[in-house]
């Protein structure tokens, strides 16, 4: 398709830089999300046909810059759970993309605003909560009951607190449902804290290996589970 309209003078050299080593496809489709998909060098960009224009497409980029880097850091976490018989049955497949989105945008918003682009268009849900009383509400009632801790409740724990922490939209104040969420249970807010701290200290251009603080949340989620009864 004719990119006039997805590319502009803001993401012009990103998108230049980026065509030199890796492969893009563009495809128009229907609704109103826009994503990539990446393998083996190559990514599709999937367009909506009624929302052509460069912010979305510029975070899309931002995606496959990400991953020029060498930085694959939500598939690696994924792999590393779904191999794991304890988090598995915790970490949904939703959990875990949810995962991976947060902190490559945490990565990719300074690029995005030194673009020039403006921080409410970021993301297509900048302005949502991401997370609401309602939701808090149900981790304190849910969390554990009777010894047992729910599955259910541990994966909405965990994607609340990852949300929140890359919430780009700077208007909102999550710091009360944070001080919540350590109070409900301190050490696994502590075990993710630890891995967000080093993920926002890790350089892509310069540290290299970000695999050994993913095997220390791993292995340390892991830890988390022993002795505890999760349904």
């Amino acid at each position: 398709m004719d990119t006039n309209l997805l590319i502009d003078n803001r993401n012009k050299d990103l998108w230049t830089e980026i065509n030199k080593i890796h492969e893009i496809d563009i495809q128009l489709v229907d609704g109103t999300i826009y994503s990539v998909y990446t393998k083996s060098g190559k990514s599709t960009i999937y367009v909506p046909k009624n929302k052509i224009e460069p912010a979305s497409f510029t975070h899309e980029l931002l995606h496959i810059y990400l991953s020029t880097k060498k930085v694959f850091i939500g598939g690696s976490l994924k792999l590393s759970i779904k191999g794991n018989p304890n988090l598995s049955r915790i970490f949904s497949d939703n959990l875990l993309e949810h995962i991976g989105n947060c902190i490559e945008h945490i990565k990719m918003l300074s690029i995005f605003l030194s673009l020039g682009f403006e921080r409410k268009y970021f993301l297509s849900d900048y302005s949502t909560n991401k997370f609401t009383a309602q939701e808090l509400e149900a981790i304190k009632n849910h969390f554990s009951e009777y010894g047992l801790y729910h599955s259910s409740t541990i994966d909405l724990f965990i994607g609340k607190y990852f949300a929140a922490k890359s919430c780009p939209d700077n208007s909102k104040d999550y710091t009360n449902q944070l001080k919540e969420l350590q109070s409900i249970n301190n050490e696994l807010y502590l075990i993710l804290d630890k891995f967000l701290i080093a993920w926002n200290n890790f350089d892509y251009n310069n540290d290299g290996d970000y695999h050994s603080f993913v095997f220390d949340l791993v292995n340390e989620l892991d830890n988390w589970t022993i002795g505890k009864l999760i349904i």
